[in-house]
Parts: structure tokens; C-alpha cells; sequence
């Protein structure tokens, strides 16, 4: 671990490269310098060096959740925190003539990353958000081995498979029951939860699992406006084209597990909200594929919700049009 010390106050942009087992930190301009155990003891250490500068933004790489308790770590300290998509970082190293498709990103270009493009830091959210976020994790684990099991019961003919097939789907669900009472709880006991989730599910088309997954892994609903809450759930368009390449408009990076579930609440609400239903309709009459239809009313509904939070208004489709 090498920190060289300054003496004139400037803003640090930091970039921390998370494994399994270990973290590498660096900073613009080049200050800290670090590699530490990705344990508890090693996010200690961390802070101790990051707490003698002043941090303009930390940025991170979603790493398949290994970054996750240094995050909830820096959060829970007022540390300004990025976790980015690793797209994100790979396109952006690649204009800086990295060779981002083959070399891994390390800490430094992350540092660079956050100096140069800026994106907005998380909001210090408060710890049961974390917690909420687990559960609403783990239901979806458990929902995923269901659907795997479910699938393989279509399949088998041997009895004894069958019979272990449904004795493990029986039990899934007597698991995925208990941490939707959990997630109930955690929800009924803190009150901004539950006013968000009142008036969630006061739209036609979002239950439960979706109110959940949204105040968890989207507490910025509500705070942003609405191009930049599509932006974040990967559900801003995006024009590719350049030259003589007319290309065409996709979606791009953002949270996968926001858009995984608003594209299910999108789908129900098609045929129950009479807005979504309405806009998908009038879509489909111009000719637009499936695609585009449903992801366009994801977007639609995303930002509907967006200010009805904003706002804090429970749904009414004539305020809903007025307002969206």
C-alpha cells in the first residue's frame, strides 16, 4: 500500500477494482494507492486513507456483488459512491485508447472514469434499504431455482426424479413465503417504504415483487427527473448512428434487475392500465415491432411512477396524463 500525502486541499476522484478476495485502489490525481483484502479489516483500512482527502466521487464496477459491503461500507460512511455498469467503463477506456476488450479494467482507469464523466452518486441511503435489497436478492434466487425446477419436472419420466423435483419445488416455496413476509415486514415497519409502496401499487400493473425490487434497487425514484430515471434503468434510447450507418435507437447499460421487473409489470399492465394500454396500442397501430412496444411502455411506466413518487400522488389516469 503506497498513499503519498498533499498538502494543498483538492478534490480526489477514485476508482477501487474489487475481486472475490481482494481490491486495488487509485485515485486522480494520483494520490492513494492501495491493494487490500476484501474483508472488513481491508475496507478499515480503506477509509482510514480515503477520510485524510478530500473525495469528490468513488467509482466501482459491479462485480456479481463482491463489491457490495465495501459499498454499503462507503455509503453508510457519507462517501460519495458510483457502482457503474463494467460496459460503461470498458467503452469509456476504449476512447481513451485502452484496450478495453481484452486488458481488465483496473482501479486507475476506474479513477479516470469518475474524474472525467462524473456520473451521480449513489444517495446515502439508510442501512435497511441494504437489507431490503438482500431479501428482495434472495427471493429472486429462490424464484429462479423454482422456475429451473418447474422446468425440469416437464421433462423427467423416472418417478423418484419426479417425486424430488416437486419435494424441492415444495420446499422453494415454503422458502420464498418466508422472505416475502420478511420483505412485508421490513416494508410495514418504516414508513417512507410504506408510502412508497401505497402508492407503487396503486398502479394497475405493479404488485408486490415489483413495488419491492423498486424501493430496494431504485431509491433515486422519485428524486431524478424523467429522462435521467430512464438513463439509470437502462431505458433511455440511445441513436447509434454515425456517418453513412443510419443505425437505429436501443437501450442501453443501467440496473438489469429494475428493468427485469418492469418489463414484467410493463406486460400486466398492457392489458390492465389503461394508459400503458393505450400508448401500446397506439404504437402497435404505427407499425412498431413487439420490441419496441414493450419497451417503450416500460419506459412510460417507469417514468409514471417517477412522478407519481415525485409528486406523491396515488394513481389517477387523467392526473397521469396530464403529469406524464
Amino acid at each position: 500500500m503506497q498513499v503519498r500525502e498533499i498538502t494543498i486541499s483538492e478534490n480526489i476522484y477514485v476508482g477501487i477494482d474489487v475481486a472475490k478476495d481482494s481490491f486495488y485502489a487509485a485515485s486522480c490525481p494520483s494520490i492513494i494507492k492501495a491493494h487490500l483484502p476484501n474483508t472488513p479489516d481491508g475496507h478499515r483500512k480503506l477509509l482510514q486513507i480515503l477520510q485524510k482527502e478530500t473525495i469528490a466521487l468513488i467509482v466501482l464496477e459491479a462485480t456479481g456483488g463482491y463489491e457490495r459491503p465495501l459499498v454499503a461500507e462507503l455509503i453508510s460512511n457519507s462517501l460519495p459512491v458510483v457502482v457503474v455498469n463494467p460496459r460503461q467503463v470498458r467503452d469509456f477506456a476504449k476512447g481513451m485508447g485502452q484496450k478495453a476488450k481484452t486488458d481488465p479494467i483496473d482501479a486507475q482507469v476506474l479513477a479516470q472514469f469518475a474524474q472525467i464523466v462524473k456520473p451521480a452518486p449513489k444517495p446515502h441511503s439508510k442501512p435497511q434499504i441494504e437489507e431490503l435489497s438482500e431479501l428482495v436478492r434472495r427471493r429472486r434466487q429462490l424464484n429462479d431455482l423454482r422456475t429451473q425446477e418447474s422446468n425440469r419436472l416437464a421433462t423427467v419420466c423416472h418417478p423418484k426424479i419426479k417425486k424430488s423435483i416437486q419435494k424441492m419445488i415444495k420446499t422453494l416455496n415454503c422458502q420464498i413465503d418466508e422472505i416475502d413476509q420478511l420483505i412485508r415486514n421490513y416494508i410495514d415497519t418504516d414508513e417512507d417504504f410504506k408510502n412508497k409502496d401505497h402508492i407503487l401499487q396503486s398502479v394497475p400493473g405493479v404488485g408486490p415483487q415489483t413495488s419491492a425490487m423498486l424501493i430496494a434497487n431504485l431509491p433515486e425514484l422519485g428524486r431524478l427527473n424523467r429522462q435521467e430515471i430512464a438513463a439509470l434503468a437502462g431505458l433511455a434510447p440511445w441513436d447509434r448512428s454515425s456517418g453513412k450507418s443510419n443505425g437505429q435507437m436501443h437501450i442501453w447499460g443501467g440496473r438489469k434487475d429494475v428493468r427485469s421487473v418492469l418489463y414484467m409489470a410493463a406486460f400486466t399492465a398492457r392489458r390492465f392500465n389503461p394508459v400503458i394500454r393505450s400508448f401500446a396500442d397506439r404504437l402497435r397501430d404505427n407499425g412498431k415491432a413487439y420490441k419496441v412496444i414493450i419497451t417503450a411502455c416500460m419506459r412510460k411506466l417507469l417514468i409514471i411512477l417517477n412522478t407519481m413518487i415525485r409528486n406523491q400522488t396515488l394513481w389517477t389516469p387523467k392526473i397521469v396524463l396530464k403529469n406524464s
